[in-house]
């Protein structure tokens, strides 16, 4: 397998928004008809599908090239220690809680000053 094709099949490429990968399109056999489809986590989609899967942030679609999945939502890469807030993902989405109580936001006053933010 060379290089290029081993590129394209990892098909991790870093963008300003994020990441994006590609899967091939893929054919089988059915009852003599040539059916064309995309495979995502063991599941089958047909061509013209697309969906958001928010357990990985990631917005999928299946067109007659292949699978081509974009990140979506941002996440802190690092976290200052030691704060009274923590940040937590929700639908892809960062969000600053209370460390003593995760189901009260965290007061702009007491966020870290120094944070990190990353496209997912």
């Amino acid at each position: 397998m060379n290089a290029k094709l081993l590129l394209v099949l990892m098909g991790v490429v870093q963008t300003s928004s994020g990441a994006l990968s590609y899967g091939l399109i893929e054919t089988e056999l059915v009852h003599g008809e040539t059916v064309k489809f995309c495979t995502y986590k063991g599941m089958r989609l047909l061509p013209t599908s697309d969906f958001v899967d928010y357990d990985a942030c990631k917005k999928c679609q299946c067109d007659e090239n292949g699978l081509s999945c974009q990140s979506v939502g941002t996440y802190v890469a690092s976290a200052v220690r030691g704060t009274k807030c923590k940040n937590v993902k929700i639908a892809c989405q960062t969000t600053w809680v209370l460390r003593s109580d995760t189901k009260r936001k965290c007061p702009k006053h007491l966020m870290p000053i120094s944070i990190g933010e990353v496209g997912k």
